[in-house]
């Protein structure tokens, strides 16, 4: 066990944002959360605002979870392009504060995102959990039974019949001909994370099935492009709405790690609202 103070971290928050599948709350515990990230498991506990109990040991925080949690970087710097006048992204960060862009395994993304088009984010869960029961390594710890993401090769060997019961529909052929490409070689993840933005993008729509929007995913999420935005129904509706169908130039920078602010707040808020025509 490992006992921290961190700022600016919000389990909750990042586990809602839309960015990963594979962290969620622990129901029979009161703020605990727990992440799979490949084959290794974390437990989280919320002690106060800025109190953090975790599962891991301090060699394994180091080594790995401190930069999957993108703890070295003051996100406070990202808000700070903020412009003054810009009431709703205000509201949007204050709401979503201790939101970071996780460094998640590119692999693990594409394929996670890949599964995502016209999914919500409970069916996505679902579906990236069943893949794992089906054709990942089988985990055991002192909190349960789990499953590792299954590995490009792993999912490669699998039909699609097989596949069949995670509800994957017609994303399995998709997620199949992306694992083979990866397993293969013939999508060189690591040599294509050199390449510039807009030849990620471009490399990465050449797989069937990716288009603008998974493969905008895949680089945010996946290689850490913070200046690449996403657009789903949610950020579309705020473009629209709120900035008139144009991106503040301020923003590009990091227009990425602002619409995970935006992502979080226009997700969450507006299904409280009966009247769904207008952000508030």
């Amino acid at each position: 066990m490992l006992r921290l103070t961190l700022e600016d971290f919000s389990p909750a928050a990042i586990a809602e944002s839309g960015q990963c599948f594979r962290m969620r709350p622990v129901h029979t515990e009161e703020q605990c959360w727990e992440l799979m990230a490949g084959r290794r498991y974390l437990r989280i506990w919320q002690l106060g605002d800025q109190e953090f109990q975790f599962s891991c040991s301090e060699e394994e925080w180091a080594d790995f979870f401190r930069h999957y949690f993108d703890l070295d970087v003051d996100y406070s710097a990202y808000r700070a392009y903020c412009l003054e006048e810009d009431e709703f992204l205000k509201r949007c960060m204050s709401y979503g504060q201790g939101i970071r862009i996780l460094h998640q395994d590119p692999y693990e993304a594409l394929i996670s995102f890949l599964i995502s088009q016209r999914k919500s984010v409970p069916a996505i869960r679902t579906i990236v959990e069943r893949m794992s029961e089906i054709a990942g390594e089988p985990i055991e710890n002192a909190y349960g039974s789990f499953h590792a993401f299954p590995s490009a090769e792993a999912l490669a060997a699998c039909s699609i019949d097989e596949l069949r019961p995670t509800g994957a529909g017609y994303r399995i052929g998709y997620i199949l001909d992306a694992a083979r490409q990866c397993a293969s070689g013939e999508l060189d993840l690591d040599g294509i994370g050199t390449l510039p933005d807009k030849e990620l993008i471009s490399v990465l729509m050449k797989l069937r099935g990716c288009g603008i929007k998974v493969a905008s995913c895949t680089a945010l999420f996946g290689f850490h492009r913070l200046g690449i935005c996403p657009q789903d129904v949610w950020m579309n509706r705020v473009l629209h709405e709120k900035y008139q169908d144009i991106w503040p130039q301020q923003y590009q920078p990091v227009l990425g790690v602002l619409q995970q602010y935006m992502f979080h707040y226009a997700r969450l808020e507006m299904r409280k609202t009966t009247n769904n025509r207008r952000i508030s």
